[in-house]
């Protein structure tokens, strides 16, 4: 998936400027897409460029004018292109999956200090999620959507959460097996917090 088909998406929604785009992927869509706004106006005028979107701009008091953006039918059928297409398999990219991967090399209060950290995020976000689930009631087949999406991101963070509890036993096991055969390494780990 691309930024491109996540601001066709949003357009088929609603009319929107690039800046409401970007408050919308930060504030209620960040499960599904992060984007920067420089990436947002930049995929925007693509888009504009290749006849997917109108742009009009609509005049402000003593401010520049903003740039509305909405689909042309020209983008509504890319839209409906991609949504028929077969989604990607999920891409996982995991900094701390990558770190932990060379686990050899990491200090083991640093390892334990970031998963900690990474439960205490999934566990933060899921409790924002939740909210969002029991605010989302309405029957029509656009709130049921965004149901399902929430629902999906609440299930990815209480996983991660729970396998962050799991990695953390694990490295507590691995440190009571290293006091066992190597004590030299044992002291270190458990000065580590571990």
């Amino acid at each position: 998936m691309s930024l491109r088909s996540v601001l066709l998406v949003m357009l088929s929604k609603a009319p929107n400027t690039g800046y409401g785009i970007g408050r919308l992927l930060r504030d209620e869509l960040s499960h599904l897409w992060g984007a920067r706004l420089q990436q947002i106006y930049s995929e925007l005028a693509r888009l504009d460029s290749e006849g997917l979107v109108h742009v009009e701009s609509v005049a402000l008091a003593n401010r520049p004018a903003k740039k509305v953006y909405s689909l042309t039918r020209s983008g509504e059928r890319s839209l409906d292109g991609w949504l028929a297409d077969e989604p990607a398999p999920v891409a996982a990219k995991d900094e701390l999956l990558v770190r932990l991967f060379c686990l050899e090399r990491l200090p083991a209060e640093l390892a334990v200090r970031r998963l900690l950290e990474r439960r205490e995020a999934c566990e933060q976000e899921a409790a924002v999620l939740r909210a969002k689930v029991a605010d989302t009631r309405g029957a029509s087949r656009e709130e049921l959507g965004r149901r399902l999406t929430l629902e999906a991101a609440l299930g990815r963070a209480e996983q991660q959460a729970a396998w962050c509890e799991r990695a953390l036993a694990l490295l507590d096991e691995d440190t009571d097996s290293a006091e066992a055969g190597r004590p030299e390494q044992a002291s270190r780990l458990h000065a580590a917090g571990g």
